[in-house]
């Protein structure tokens, strides 16, 4: 920022990802909203849990809790008057994921995934997730994002209750099971518990099975989503926590 005066927002890449035809025009597109909304801290290029035959709709983008990193743009005012001040030495995908970073905002990121890591040996995790991946699905058409709409993202308030609704118009499944038969003819929901619990039904559909600072990979409000068959969503949501009643 400070070598060019004049930049407004810079797009961050490490140096082991492919892009997508369409990455620059994507960002390009979205670079207003980063500008103008005060609910989002960056926007992303990557989906954790865009596993190849599990996504679909390439102009997609949602907000998540998550931040995805590799590949994802950042404004020039959010790291001159907050981050440029504290930014670590090292780890700072995990130290943007904290709450002190993040702030209850929002990271924009695609259904199909803008950016592809190939960088599956070595690395600072230790090719931890190297198998998840190398799955993930490269969106391969170049988008004309200048006649797509994304006034949807414009108010996340109204965002949110329209997800929402999606959601709970979903067919409920008791299982994991059951919901990967009903998935086949309707978008479904599956209810987890619990962190460990979240872990084995994400491991059953091929999706990270990890969180950061307590918000599991794409999460938004705590659901998680995928298309298991490439056609309707499975949305894996918690469990309302009951109310204590104080006497």
């Amino acid at each position: 920022f400070d070598e060019v005066p004049s930049c407004q927002n810079i797009i961050i890449l490490e140096e082991d990802l492919h892009l997508s035809p369409d990455f620059f025009s994507y960002f390009q597109r979205l670079a207003p909203l980063l500008d103008s909304n005060q609910d989002l801290l960056a926007i992303s290029a990557y989906n954790d849990n865009g596993i190849s035959g599990q996504v679909k709709n390439v102009t997609r983008v949602v907000p998540s809790d998550f931040f995805p990193g590799l590949g994802w743009m950042l404004s020039r005012k959010l790291w001159k008057q907050e981050l440029a001040r504290k930014w670590p030495n090292g780890y700072w995908d995990d130290w943007l994921r904290e709450p002190d970073q993040r702030q209850g905002r929002l990271i924009l990121r695609p259904e199909v995934s803008r950016t592809f890591h190939f960088g599956v040996k070595g690395g600072a995790s230790g090719n931890q997730f190297g198998s998840v991946l190398g799955r993930v699905q490269l969106n391969q058409e170049s988008v004309d994002w200048n006649t797509v709409d994304i006034d949807y993202l414009r108010d996340m308030k109204r965002y949110k209750q329209d997800y929402i609704k999606l959601v709970k118009d979903a067919i409920p499944s008791p299982g994991i099971r059951e919901a990967l038969q009903q998935v086949k003819t309707a978008n479904t929901r599956l209810q987890y518990a619990s962190p460990q619990h979240f872990a084995v039904l994400a491991k059953n559909l091929h999706l990270m099975p990890d969180e950061k600072a307590g918000v599991p990979r794409t999460a938004y409000k705590g659901i998680v989503e995928t298309r298991p068959n490439g056609e309707y969503f499975l949305f894996l949501v918690p469990k309302k926590k009951k109310r204590k009643h104080v006497m």
